[in-house]
């Protein structure tokens, strides 16, 4: 199925809903990776399998099958010539044991033709299953493989005693205790040891294998746990020198059968797909949807897969209808009518049963989608740009057993030219045989629909009463937008809602313009003081002499009382400029002497004044 768009209709998530019944990651991932099929046959017989695989559930009876580990990364470390362990070898006797009950419970099933013919399919390897359980146990090389197994194993787990009693012979003798940082028993690098005060590190007898960072503790191994443990290793090695040839044949005897393993890794993969699918549809109450390829749609309370409690929809569609077009409020499910319409085919085509009472499908080659807002930043698209190139895209695509999805056509640009080549799109798919579903707010598409019998109307139903949508479609109605609702709803004022409702019944334009006058505001002029400028501060209730501005915004430093004051310029007004009142080159700061007798003392010790040096000395 050519895709032209993204997953608008949310199709993805309902295939991950479905692989998520699945055992095996094979099917899961085969699940979320199949495309729809797009031949009646083909569609017919992943519904049968589903139906069949249904029955068998719905007799409550155990379905046999392998655990989630994939069998994949095995089958490629054996083409590899690499040797598998004796866990892996027993993943591989476990798949083949469910091979064998797998086919033996399909093939009793009689009323199961399809699931019947998977079974014969699956190639049975009792041989190999019974050669890897006779000499694979719980996971390691079977004590009966080699004679000398189940000895050398004694051994080891001997020695391994015999290392712990030494230790803690160390950990409970009084001569040792002063030597130990801890009681414990540390493994280092495959080497058992004792954390020992780095001051006895020549004293403690063993080697030091490590120490902590602080270099306060030495990790020491008894010498008699050394010898033992170099011992244990030599009797390990005798016993992986037996086991490896065995891994070695029972790998080589797998590679043999490689090509067997992978083709029933298929089919039980397969299995699995159908068993998911079975699975689903027993969840969500499915029913079978029956098909047919003369572009007929009817949907009997077909539920939304996606939403919880969601209110069925019913759609009927057929000669000589090719399309619907759909109307009514915004947020009164449009959109979420279009989705369960192109999931109900989409889930059909890979063999998916439908949460409906009932429903007939037709087999769509292509589902095309336009939903949702198509403006593309990155490639300088605005909304109606970015539909226009989607559209211009699916016209290319579209063929005569097409599903073709739209929400709000022609939105985003001119309302009149937006209708008209809406009206034109909607023509052209239809005439190539498509199947429409569209949804529009424009009176002039409804009118089309309404006339041409190519096209079914449905609206989204809306309770006056409660002024709230129910979210039900009702066919053969054209319905409105509801918009007047919706701004009440927002908030609108009365006033506007009142004067919409006037045009909209009386067709009449308001043409009435404001009497609102405007007064021009005056313009404050910046206030420009100078040095000994007489104001009057409004704060203060009494002029005062302008000193200087000061250093914080909108404020400035006035002299009055024989203090100095920051006031705000706010409430300040120039009342008589210095340059008026006083002649040229006066020295203005005169004005601001807050002690004329302190001052007139100060000039005549500048002055050399005897009677003010004598004065002074007084003081002192």
């Amino acid at each position: 199925m050519k895709k032209l768009n993204k997953d608008e209709l949310d199709f993805n998530r309902v295939k991950e809903i479905v692989a998520h019944y699945a055992t095996t990651p094979e099917a899961k991932s085969e699940i979320m990776t199949t495309a729809p099929k797009i031949s009646y046959n083909a569609v017919k017989l992943l519904l049968d399998e589903t139906q069949e695989m249904l029955n068998i559930l719905n007799r409550d009876l155990h379905v046999p099958f392998v655990s989630s580990d994939s069998l994949k990364p095995l089958m490629l470390k054996v083409k590899k010539g690499l040797i598998l362990d004796a866990d892996e070898l027993e993943k591989i006797a476990d798949f083949i044991r469910v091979n064998r009950l797998l086919k033996r419970f399909l093939l009793k099933q009689d009323d199961a033709p399809i699931l019947n013919s998977y079974a014969d399919e699956l190639d049975v390897l009792d041989d190999l299953e019974q050669k890897i359980y006779r000499t694979i146990e719980r996971g390691r090389v079977s004590n009966n493989a080699d004679h000398d197994l189940a000895r050398l194993r004694v051994q080891v787990n001997k020695l391994n005693d015999q290392i712990q009693l030494s230790l803690q012979h160390f950990l409970q003798s009084k001569k040792y205790q002063n030597l130990l940082q801890d009681k414990l028993i540390i493994e280092k690098d495959d080497h058992y040891t004792l954390p020992v005060k780095a001051s006895y590190r020549n004293t403690f007898p063993g080697k030091v294998i490590d120490s902590s960072n602080n270099g306060n503790t030495v990790f020491i191994e008894p010498n008699k746990v050394g010898n033992l443990a170099d011992h244990k290793n030599q009797v390990q090695s005798s016993i992986t020198a037996i086991e490896m040839p065995i891994l070695g044949m029972l790998s080589a005897t797998v590679f043999e059968k490689i090509s067997v393993i992978e083709n029933n890794l298929k089919v039980i993969t397969e299995i699995d797909v159908i068993l998911a699918r079975a699975k689903y549809a027993r969840n969500v109450n499915g029913v079978k949807p029956e098909l047919n390829i003369s572009n007929q749609l009817i949907l009997n309370e077909m539920c939304h897969p996606l939403l919880k409690n969601p209110v069925p929809l019913s759609v009927k569609i057929g000669k000589p209808q090719r399309g619907l077009l759909i109307t009514g409020p915004n947020a009164g499910g449009k959109t979420v009518t279009l989705k369960t319409i192109g999931l109900s085919i989409l889930m059909t085509e890979v063999g998916l049963f439908l949460p409906a009472k009932s429903c007939n499908i037709p087999i769509c080659g292509h589902v095309f989608s336009l939903i949702g807002d198509q403006q593309d930043i990155d490639n300088s698209l605005s909304t109606f740009s970015g539909e226009m190139v989607k559209i211009s895209q699916i016209i290319k695509c579209a063929k005569k057993n097409s599903l073709i999805v739209l929400d709000e056509l022609g939105s985003g640009t001119d309302p009149n030219e937006g209708a008209a080549l809406a009206i034109a799109i909607l023509q052209e798919l239809q005439l190539r045989g498509c199947i429409v579903i569209a949804t529009t707010h424009y009176s002039s598409i409804k009118d089309y629909s309404i006339k041409n019998d190519a096209f079914a109307t449905a609206s989204m139903d809306f309770d006056i009463e409660n002024l709230k949508p129910t979210y039900r479609l009702i066919m053969n109605q054209a319905g409105e937008s509801r918009a007047l609702w919706i701004a009440k709803k927002a908030g609108m004022s009365s006033q506007v809602l009142k004067t919409a409702k006037n045009i909209l019944t009386t067709g009449k334009i308001p043409l009435k313009v404001s009497d609102v006058s405007f007064k021009a505001r005056k313009m404050h002029k910046k206030l420009i003081l100078h040095k000994g400028d007489v104001v009057f501060v409004g704060e203060l209730n009494k002029e005062a002499l302008f000193y200087k501005n000061s250093k914080l915004a909108n404020k400035i430093i006035v002299f009055v009382d024989k203090k100095f004051i920051e006031v705000s310029t706010k409430r300040v007004k120039l009342r008589r400029k210095a340059v008026d009142l006083y002649p040229a080159g006066y020295n203005l700061d005169l004005l601001f002497i807050k002690d004329w007798q302190q001052y007139k003392f100060n000039k005549d010790l500048d002055r050399g004044s005897k009677k003010a040096f004598k004065k002074l000395k007084q003081e002192k």
